[in-house]
Parts: structure tokens; sequence; C-alpha cells
């Protein structure tokens, strides 16, 4: 199964992998770690933070050495909409990632391999053994690789409206000096159909509570109930 991801790597961005059980384990799902306990390098969320942050810091840095007379703001939400859920789908179905993932079986009876939430963290996870595998360096390149088109194809005239999680914290940074502070309240359901549960804090205060079929989703639901509130107060 990694083989052909191995390849597909190796042939579009000229990167191999020294350890393949990194790839393994970045294509490991957690449902099939559960089923497959002796036959898995162990599933793949700790990855998918990895990758989350690594590719956060290559995108913030490409995106100011392309864009200095951007500020902090623009920078934000143009970042935001290179990363959202639906964005990181799309490029997991180029490389390959939705070819390669491993699933449960109640992943795969609901078509997991097609759905959004996973793609996007399947593809973090590929990140973040790509930093593993050889260096900070070695996925910044990988990832400007990536996005370089979908960078060049950005329209500096949108607002990119529906980034709520970007919106809400700039209006609370202006007001009030604050960063708001996302959590997992709760999850729900079986793994291939779970329901995240987030609080939206700031500070002491809560502002909002939001669910969503992923994290991600969530905490951008909390975000525009958290931005109708503060409108309606205003």
């Amino acid at each position: 199964m990694d083989k052909k991801l191995a390849d597909l790597v190796l042939e579009r961005f000229g990167y191999a992998f020294r350890k393949p059980e990194l790839l393994g384990q970045a294509m490991t799902h957690k449902s099939y770690h559960h089923e497959i306990r002796g036959n898995s390098h162990g599933d793949n969320e700790r990855l998918e933070l990895l990758g989350d942050s690594v590719l956060d810091l290559a995108l913030t840095v490409d995106l100011m050495e392309r864009f200095p007379d951007q500020n902090e703001g623009e920078l934000s939400k143009m970042r935001a909409s290179l990363v959202n859920e639906t964005a990181l789908a799309e490029i997991s179905k180029e490389i390959g990632i939705d070819q390669d993932l491993r699933l449960g079986k109640g992943e795969r009876l609901t078509g997991g391999s097609s759905k959004p939430r996973l793609l996007a963290c399947g593809f973090e996870a590929f990140v973040g053994a790509v930093f593993l595998d050889g260096d900070y360096a070695t996925a910044e390149k990988l990832i400007r690789q990536i996005f370089a088109s979908r960078i060049e194809q950005l329209d500096l005239t949108t607002h990119y409206r529906d980034d709520y999680k970007t919106r809400l914290q700039e209006q609370l940074q202006m007001s009030q000096k604050k960063t708001p502070r996302y959590e997992i309240e709760k999850e729900e359901g079986p793994d291939h159909d779970k329901v995240f549960h987030v609080l939206l804090r700031l500070g002491s205060e809560i502002l909002a509570r939001g669910r969503g079929r992923s994290k991600k989703q969530a905490e951008q639901e909390a975000a525009r109930l958290a931005l109708i509130a503060l409108e309606q107060n205003l």
C-alpha cells in the first residue's frame, strides 16, 4: 500500500522516505489501528498534530516572503484559506493519499477515503512524517512545491469571509487585546461518524460552543456563533 504513495512522492517531489514505517503510520487511521494492533506502527494522530504545526509555519514564511505588503490579519486569512479542510482534502487526492489511507471496516463501509476530514488529517500526518523522516527544511521545501500554484492563484481582493476564527481573533485582539482559546469539550459517536463539541473561551469567560464533524469545523462553528453574539451586543 505505502509503496505506491512513496513512489508518487519520489516521482513528483523527488523525496524518498528513509523510514517507510513513518509513512505507514501517517496513513494509518485510528479505526484501523484499533482493529489490527499487531500489524500496525500506530495511528496517525500524533503525526497529524505535528504536521499541522509544520504546515502553518512553512506557509506563514512563504506568504510573508511573497506578499511583503500584506499585514498580519491579511496573511492569517490567506493562510487559513490554504489549509482549510476542503483544500487539504483536495491536495490529498492529488497526491494519492486517498488511495493509501488505512481505515477500519466501519470507515471503509461509510466511504472514509472520500471524507474531507479524514483526507485533511491524512495530509497533515503525511507532512509530520516528512518532517520526522528528514528535517524542517525538507518538509518546508515539499510544502512550498505542493502549495506554489495555489498561492499564485490567491485572490488578494477577497476577505475570506468564511474564516470565522480569524475574524473573531482580529476583533477580540482589537477590542480586548486577548486571544480566544478553543477546547474539546467532548466527542460523540463511532470513529466513522464522530461529532466534536468545542468550547470557546476568552480568559475564564465562555463565549460560545460549537459542534462539527471535525475539530476544525467545530471551532469554526463556535467562532461563528461568538461573532453573532458580539455583533448583537454592540
